[in-house]
């Protein structure tokens, strides 16, 4: 007698899901960032780059510690949908800063060979142009004293997808 077995739905049949996408996935136990991993470039289609980059963010940020098995059910995943990213027409960290729309805008900053990004749900936590643009600089290495007249930025918005 074998073992009774469960049929698997198939995935939906939502052509959306295999068109390559820019995503990014989070993990968050409460309101503490476990991990987020993603990328800018349209690789990979939407529906496998959420199964790949849902393991990567939770499993090898490495700007922080993989959860342990224990609080594995205390964690809640969003995912970020984003748009292609647009040059700004503003140059200069001032410039940019002043050209942000808090709550709604991504933003790529570039200088050289350094880039960071910040997701638009980053403006939750830095809700001021000028903590979001001095934070992004730490996070990229940009000196913005020295470099803040060259720096680039690319501006791009999300549709975000989170558990309740």
């Amino acid at each position: 007698m074998g073992v009774p077995t469960t049929p698997i739905d198939p995935p939906p049949a939502d052509p959306g899901l295999d068109e390559p996408s820019r995503l990014f996935v989070s993990w968050h136990q409460g309101e503490r960032l476990v991990g987020c991993i993603g990328t800018l470039e349209p690789h990979r289609s939407l529906r496998d780059g959420v199964r790949y980059f849902a393991v990567q963010a939770g499993l090898h940020d490495p700007r922080t510690p993989v959860p342990r098995p224990d609080e594995l059910p205390r964690l809640h995943a969003s995912i970020s949908v984003l748009t292609p990213p647009e040059p700004m027409d503003e140059q200069g960290l001032e410039a940019i800063t002043a050209a942000l729309v808090p709550g709604r805008d991504g933003l790529v900053l570039h200088d050289d060979a350094r880039r960071a990004v910040f997701l638009p749900v980053v403006w939750e936590s830095l809700p001021e142009p000028t903590q979001f643009v001095a934070a992004l600089c730490r996070k990229a290495g940009i000196d913005a004293a020295r470099r803040g007249p060259w720096v680039r930025g690319e501006r791009f918005y999300a549709i975000e997808f989170a558990e309740s």
